[in-house]
């Protein structure tokens, strides 16, 4: 079964990371700030979005 090792590893990577980023979502929608905006459009999720997919690239591993 180790032929399944990548796909296991691969959906914990997501489970975690979508955790994190609904986390982080949560804390900013709840904490009062208004968030990123850029040309009238929210943007926040957009970038929380890039650094939780940017941070997982990094720790990618061997």
């Amino acid at each position: 079964m180790t032929f399944l090792r990548p796909l296991w590893v691969a959906l914990r990577a997501a489970v975690l990371a979508t955790a994190v980023y609904w986390v982080v979502l949560f804390i900013i929608d709840n904490s009062g700030w208004k968030g990123l905006q850029f040309g009238g459009l929210d943007v926040t999720a957009y970038a929380v979005f890039f650094v939780v997919f940017f941070l997982g690239v990094l720790m990618k591993g061997k």
